[in-house]
């Protein structure tokens, strides 16, 4: 090997070598953090989550920059792997940036398991009836859940004939983001309904940790219109949810939690620790 072919073989070397002692120091401290997050109970996903197929992750880190999230993706020794996995809130933007279609969004794990209820196009069970929407459905993403919500309660309106009477025409069970959807979507209608909530507006939102983002997708509420958000966090979401509440004069009752549904005459007889209610038709937003 001659002289000049060492000048410019050095600098290149150099590189490598700072290259790959960089990625040590990142795999390390990914490393420490996904241990940490263990020791925390942060390493189970609660809903939908990636998983990254380490066949065939490039190494790229792609898919880490895209998460909204910043600490639930790092990279361990030129992989891709979930780190806080917890904090995940599944936006699906690490599928979408990974060039090499190595991540997949999947629910559940091995050892947490998650059983997810059989629902048809139009969200409604196999107990006919009785709808599911957001997050119980499998679909933890609030712009999913406020979809889910407002399609929900279409297909129950398309359902009914409307009449008159004392019963309910649809008994809305849980006020989180797909439950306040819902319940626009039912005074839209011009639905006989009911919603309610055995704690607080807002679902599990509200249990969040303190400022953290929730919605990174603009949606489109009934009655209110588009909703603009790109980045919030959870103080000024449940802030703009009791405005929107309070705007719309939603009926939303706390403090009932829901015991048991059972069929009654013409629908359902839902049965809370405050009370029952009669509905024709139930949509859980659990």
């Amino acid at each position: 090997m001659n002289s000049v072919t060492l000048i410019y073989m050095l600098p290149m070397m150099m590189i490598v070598v700072i290259y790959m002692w960089l990625n040590y120091r990142k795999s390390a401290r990914n490393r420490l953090e996904q241990e940490a997050a263990r020791a925390d109970g942060l390493h189970e996903p609660v809903s939908l989550h990636p998983y990254i197929d380490p066949g065939k992750c490039l190494g790229c880190g792609s898919c880490v920059s895209a998460c909204p999230e910043q600490s639930v993706l790092g990279m361990v020794t030129m992989k891709a792997e979930l780190i806080a996995a917890a904090n995940c809130i599944g936006h699906g933007a690490c599928r979408t940036a990974c060039p090499l279609d190595a991540i997949t969004l999947v629910f559940g794990t091995e050892t947490r398991g998650l059983e997810i209820p059989d629902i048809n196009d139009d969200f409604q069970t196999n107990v006919k009836g009785i709808y599911i929407a957001g997050e119980l459905g499998g679909m933890g993403l609030v712009r999913n859940a406020i979809e889910q919500g407002k399609q929900a309660v279409r297909a129950i309106a398309q359902s009914l004939e409307h009449g008159t009477g004392p019963q309910l025409e649809l008994l809305i069970v849980g006020a989180g983001p797909a439950g306040i959807a819902a319940s626009l979507a039912a005074k839209e209608a011009g639905l006989r309904y009911i919603t309610i909530d055995q704690d607080s507006l807002g679902g599990s939102v509200a249990h969040f940790p303190r400022k953290k983002l929730v919605m990174t997708q603009p949606v489109e509420l009934p009655l209110a219109g588009m909703v603009k958000f790109r980045e919030t966090s959870k103080e000024k979401l449940l802030e703009f949810w009791e405005d929107i509440v309070k705007t719309h004069s939603l009926r939303i009752m706390f403090g009932h939690r829901l015991k048991r549904i059972d069929a009654a005459p013409n629908g359902f007889k839902a049965t809370s620790t405050r009370g029952a209610f009669t509905a024709r038709r139930v949509l859980l937003c659990l």
